[in-house]
């Protein structure tokens, strides 16, 4: 075991994505790249708006690279941290106080999942169809990917019986191209949930100048997501 050895071959991996998994990494990869550059510039007092949409960028790219890094759950984790940092960050955005993020005159601080319980409902409340879209992909990876359990064994676990016996535990993955496919699509559909819902929440309350990028970029790759869906033999 190296980790040395183990970094480089993560990072053949990445450099050798597109070429292994085609359209479907190019939709999750202009997906988070369109994601990260969705804000201009801010021009209202946006702080905690910000703070959330840096915590969701990076965890959108995390999420791609971690799925053809052939880390699954990891990739699985960051996706999870990202919705939920998407909602924060929408919520943020329409809600001036602080008081449920930061005590700046108490000692303890408020909790962050209390928090969170209350931008979930507020979504749910002024954009039902993004809260809706969100929460049935935190459904699959709860009930898929967010605790410990043997199914998930199956990506870097094998057995083979016989008169010698073979156990394999990989570092890395077993490569399934359809997983990774559809790993791949979850991915960028994610991202441009948040990033329809970002826009939609600027539109109606201000906060932040949005890209000319992403307002007229997003249409094409929601086009492209679709297609995707159906190449895996799924009808949206």
């Amino acid at each position: 075991m190296s980790l040395t050895i183990y970094s480089m071959q993560e990072h053949e991996r990445v450099i050798e994505a597109e070429q292994r998994y085609g359209n479907f990494y190019v939709n999750a990869y202009n997906t988070t790249i369109l994601l990260s550059n969705i804000m201009m510039w801010p021009v209202t007092d946006c702080e905690i708006f910000i703070r959330f949409l840096s915590q969701l960028k990076k965890y959108h790219s995390l999420s791609l690279i971690s799925t053809v890094r052939l880390h699954r759950i990891q990739a699985k984790m960051d996706l999870r941290y990202f919705l939920e940092s998407t909602v924060n960050a929408a919520y943020a955005l329409t809600h001036q106080n602080t008081e449920i993020y930061f005590n700046y005159e108490g000692s303890k601080q408020p909790e962050a999942q209390k928090a969170s319980l209350k931008a979930y409902k507020w979504i749910d409340d002024a954009y039902k169809e993004h809260s809706k879209m969100i929460q049935q992909i935190k459904n699959q990876i709860n009930d898929q990917s967010a605790h410990a359990n043997i199914f998930n064994s199956q990506h870097n676990f094998n057995y083979v019986p016989g008169t010698r016996a073979e156990i394999h535990t990989s570092f890395f993955d077993f490569e399934d191209e359809k997983w990774i496919k559809a790993d791949l699509y979850q991915c960028a559909q994610a991202g441009l949930i948040a990033i329809d819902l970002l826009l939609a929440v600027q539109k109606q309350h201000g906060g932040f100048l949005p890209s000319t990028d992403a307002i007229d970029g997003l249409p094409a790759l929601i086009a492209d997501n679709d297609a995707l869906l159906e190449e895996l033999g799924v009808k949206n």
